[in-house]
């Protein structure tokens, strides 16, 4: 009965945020301009919450160090090293957000940065292509940190990009896991006294492990990888980053650590 129940709330407004919130803002602005009182109650208050998300996203920027030259590379270090190679792009990130590392290390200044999560594994493909189709021809950047086990339900996908033309740059998250279920099994394992040792079975993703450079290159794709070594990154990113300029979807293929 809680699943998806709408909110309580005293109105209900249908619109479009993009148009709805900037009227807000002003209308609110207004208001709190005509009361001295409550504006400076709000800019005391907003002093006190600036210093604590100052706090809050730098001991998140401390945090992105820890292993920072871990083979093969983590979370931290893929977000940030992505950051530095789209932050002066007019971007837009599709439907993955490396476990919020994205949201913790980027600068979602605008509305339309990220549309929000995928639904589950073998969507995030279909919805990647769905904001890039949307976002074609207005000179936006459209990234997609795409999960390995999700590609593998839909690969033929990236044929669809290349077919009708659609820029995208895929970064793949390729932890060669389905980790989550892994995990999982894991913890089942030792639940019932089973051998967690036998809990990849099904989990893993290699052994061998797919080429996504090679197959999205069979597709019409430009591509690059596997890349292991986070030095590395910087540059095929960057090499990505003109081929999608061009009109053309690009593929960076980045091993990360399982988690």
């Amino acid at each position: 009965m809680d699943y998806t129940r709408m909110p309580a709330c005293t109105l209900r407004v249908l619109g479009e945020s993009a148009t709805a919130i900037p009227q807000l803002t002003q209308l609110c602005r207004e208001r709190i301009a005509r009361d001295p009182r409550l504006a400076a109650r709000i800019a005391e208050r907003a002093t006190v919450v600036r210093a604590k998300h100052e706090r809050l996203f730098a001991s998140w920027r401390e945090q992105a160090k820890a292993d920072w030259d871990g083979l093969p590379i983590t979370l931290p270090r893929l977000a940030s090293e992505i950051w530095d190679v789209i932050k002066h792009e007019d971007w837009v990130l599709t439907a993955n957000t490396l476990q919020d590392w994205a949201y913790k290390l980027w600068d979602f200044d605008k509305p339309y940065r990220h549309p929000g999560h995928a639904l589950g594994t073998g969507t995030q493909i279909g919805v990647s292509l769905g904001v890039a189709l949307a976002h074609r021809g207005s000179g936006r950047l459209v990234v997609d940190l795409q999960p390995d086990g999700d590609l593998m339900y839909d690969a033929g996908a990236l044929w669809m990009a290349a077919k009708y033309q659609i820029p995208l740059l895929i970064v793949m998250y390729n932890n060669r896991a389905y980790y989550n279920d892994w995990n999982h099994q894991i913890v089942m394992a030792r639940t019932r006294g089973t051998d967690p040792n036998r809990a990849h079975i099904g989990m893993d993703l290699f052994g061998p492990a797919p080429d996504f450079a090679g197959l999205a290159r069979s597709m019409g794709w430009w591509a690059e990888g596997p890349i292991e070594n986070p030095d590395e990154l910087q540059p095929a990113l960057q090499r990505a980053v003109a081929q999608v300029k061009t009109g053309k979807p690009a593929l960076v293929d980045a091993v990360t650590q399982h988690r």
